[in-house]
């Protein structure tokens, strides 16, 4: 009868342990300062991934549109969004696509959408005269 008072104790025991979650402490690091040099290799490495990633999706929608293909040009513009979404350049070419496709509310939209993220002078040039041929229309 001993044995088995030990051994309902120790299977209790265990059972316990189990059912409680491990206390986990992450590591405290900086986000700003990277503590490794490998952290800044791989964040390099992300980022040199992504430039090339969106020069191949400039330039494919740069393709389709000297072909005609501007609904594609827009679908692969829209996919370059998703890699730099605060890029006024890529909006800006969307909203001419837009507007030669004649939805002149979306070009106005995404014309505004580049001027909201202080573009250089010549993407600021284009979209203001993007947007004053669209009031005259």
């Amino acid at each position: 009868m001993k044995h088995h008072k030990i051994a309902i104790v120790c299977l209790s025991s265990f059972l316990w342990a189990c059912s409680t979650k491990p206390t986990v402490t992450a590591p405290v690091t900086d986000p700003i300062t990277p503590n490794s040099s490998s952290t800044t290799t791989d964040s390099n490495d992300n980022n040199v991934k992504r430039r090339s990633a969106l020069n191949s999706l400039l330039n494919l929608a740069e393709q389709q549109e000297s072909q005609g293909n501007l609904q594609g040009a827009t679908r692969t513009l829209e996919r370059a969004i998703r890699i730099s979404p605060r890029n006024p350049e890529i909006y800006l070419q969307l909203a001419e696509l837009n507007y030669r496709q004649g939805r002149n509310s979306q070009a106005e939209s995404f014309a505004e959408k580049a001027l909201s993220f202080n573009p250089n002078d010549t993407i600021t040039e284009k979209a203001e005269l993007l947007l004053k041929n669209l009031e005259t229309k």
